[in-house]
């Protein structure tokens, strides 16, 4: 009784664990019509990609990669780390944007 709750246990957690490792990525830059912005694919899933064409992706703890063709292979393997493109894209431009407003107060005085 107490090997087969121990393997039922070591199961669950084996299952668990992979849950984790299996994380998906979301799209944010893309040349392939397969894979368009804002899709999600799996870290394991096959991509073929000919030469010029190329994927930025993000994962679930923030990192950014780029995986850029020729390339055949899961997502995962052919990616090379993007350090700053998330910040490059969500970075405000460097104009001013300063606006000069007024408002109208309440005629108290009448």
């Amino acid at each position: 009784m107490i090997r087969t709750f121990t393997a039922i246990s070591l199961f669950a957690a084996v299952c668990a664990a992979s849950t984790v490792f299996a994380a998906d990525l979301v799209v944010i830059d893309s040349n392939v019509a397969t894979l368009p912005i804002g899709s999600t694919a799996p870290e394991a899933q096959a991509v073929v990609l000919s030469s010029g064409q190329s994927l930025t992706l993000i994962g679930a703890d923030g990192s950014t990669l780029v995986v850029a063709g020729p390339y055949s292979g899961p997502l995962g393997l052919g990616a090379s780390a993007a350090p700053g493109a998330l910040s490059r894209l969500a970075k405000s431009r460097e104009t001013s944007t300063h606006v000069v407003g007024a408002i109208r107060a309440p005629s108290w005085d009448q």
